[in-house]
């Protein structure tokens, strides 16, 4: 039997030490990462506004009063920014009170840099990648875009609970966007067909979102890369984990200890401006406890939410991936997955790491994973660290097992996952292993021995992929 263990083939196998900042001219680019623009940025100034202008139209929902910036706000790394809701349940309420979406908002920063769909088995990766929503059921980001306006448990613009364009593409027409999309497109744009509109929102809107506005690069690690600052002790010490190079950068000479970030976050060994997005646009399943406090699970009312109620209840599960990919597959096609199509189940989108800790104050709350269940940084990289062990030292709990939990001596550290699938859950034995120099590096998410300063040095290189510590010029005027 196979299993999804996303590092058997890395793809920075070279050993080579230089310093950061020459690794751009000599090594040949060998991650999956995407560098280049799926949606480029648009020539036309005015379109880019408009996009912005579209993105914060509160009456564009039914009823009026939810935007996109509702759910994806600048001050949060364009994902929610309300502390509350993300303390207390993670997934967000929509605009028709009582009714709440399955998974947490995904961040829209960065978007355009990443893979298009639909998501395909990459055999070096030994993963699906591709898409857009933590399903990847969206092909580009202008597709993306046109999907929450639709949603009953989010802008709900629904008639007769059938999905509603028209009511969307009639809200702009009268609404304060409608004069400057007739200045974008023409006095006459309203004359077409409802898809052709329609599909002009989604493009304006995809277009703010490819704008310097969304994706600045204007961290202190972009600083960092462009030879302008330098990083604490404390932070370099967290890249050189994250990466699992001494140099902190793909075909660098291997560090004793690395957090495997690179497995689904990487980042490709030519460095350019745009090179480094962390995410290989991957999809995995990293064994992420159900998140109990989920509202969708109490949104079972059939009269009250038609097409968006839950029929499950408690009883159920996010398959991710799969809950996409399986009515696309019609049945189980046997040269999927290397012969094995299952592995898709319990599968999520590797997001970027870019903003993940960006927060409208210090004092903020964010949701981490698809269900929201993490509640801070430190709680992710912990998992990360520690999701196989038990209160008994040495003591590993094994995925691949019929009964994993059977026979444990001590009490595991986490709850049980969501999906706890052997055929998509990596499960490292948290042994040592030799690198291709002869250095040793912990084996897999899960049970990596890293201390808690470890962790910790992890948490604070991550919080300098946070925008706004330089103020980059804006396009818009």
């Amino acid at each position: 039997m196979q299993f999804f263990r996303l590092s058997l083939k890395p793809a920075y196998a070279l050993s080579v030490s230089v310093p950061l900042f020459l690794l751009a001219a000599i090594l040949p680019l060998v991650s999956k990462t995407a560098v280049k623009r799926q949606e480029p940025p648009a020539d036309e100034p005015l379109l880019v506004q408009l996009g912005q202008t579209l993105f914060n139209d509160s009456t564009l929902s039914n009823p009026q009063g939810m935007a996109c910036v509702t759910c994806h706000n600048p001050s949060a790394g364009f994902s929610y920014p309300d502390s509350d809701v993300n303390k207390t349940m993670g997934p967000v309420p929509g605009i028709v009170a009582g009714r709440f979406g399955n998974r947490i908002p995904p961040t829209v920063s960065y978007s355009s840099y990443l893979l298009k769909g639909p998501p395909v088995y990459d055999p070096d990766l030994q993963a699906y990648v591709g898409g857009f929503f933590w399903d990847g059921r969206s092909t580009t980001t202008t597709e993306q875009a046109k999907a929450p306006f639709v949603n009953p448990n989010e802008m709900n613009n629904l008639l007769h609970n059938v999905a509603s364009p028209a009511m969307v593409v009639n809200a702009v027409k009268t609404g304060p966007s409608g004069a400057l999309f007739m200045k974008v497109f023409g006095p006459t744009v309203f004359s077409q067909s409802t898809d052709a509109v329609y599909a002009l929102v989604a493009k304006a809107i995809a277009a703010f979102e490819a704008s310097d506005i969304v994706s600045p690069f204007s961290s202190k690690y972009d600083m960092y890369v462009a030879g302008k600052t330098t990083l604490t002790l404390q932070e370099l010490n967290g890249l050189r984990l994250v990466t699992g190079r001494e140099n902190g950068r793909p075909g660098g000479i291997p560090t004793k200890k690395s957090a495997h970030c690179m497995d689904c976050h990487g980042i490709p060994q030519t460095l350019t401006p745009t090179s480094d997005i962390w995410t290989n646009s991957c999809f995995a399943n990293l064994g992420v406890p159900k998140n109990l406090s989920n509202p969708f699970y109490g949104n079972t009312d059939k009269v009250a939410n038609p097409v968006g109620y839950n029929a499950l209840g408690k009883s159920y599960i996010d398959y991710g991936l799969g809950d996409f990919m399986y009515p696309k597959m019609g049945k189980p096609i046997a040269d999927l997955a290397e012969g094995d199509p299952l592995m898709i189940d319990g599968t999520f989108k590797a997001p970027t790491l870019r903003n993940v800790d960006r927060r409208p104050n210090l004092s903020t709350t964010k949701a981490y994973m698809h269900n929201g269940y993490f509640k801070t940084l430190q709680q992710v990289v912990h998992f990360y660290n520690t999701r196989n062990t038990t209160t008994v030292a040495g003591e590993v709990i094994d995925f691949t097992k019929p009964d994993p939990y059977a026979g444990l001596k001590g009490k595991p550290i986490w709850p049980v996952p969501e999906w706890p699938s052997a055929l998509t859950l990596i499960n490292p034995q948290g042994l040592q292993v030799l690198t291709e120099t002869g250095n040793t590096a912990a084996e897999q998410i899960g049970n990596m021995g890293l201390s808690a300063n470890e962790e910790a040095e992890i948490v604070a290189f991550l919080r300098t992929l946070t925008d706004g510590y330089w103020k980059k010029p804006t396009t818009i005027p």
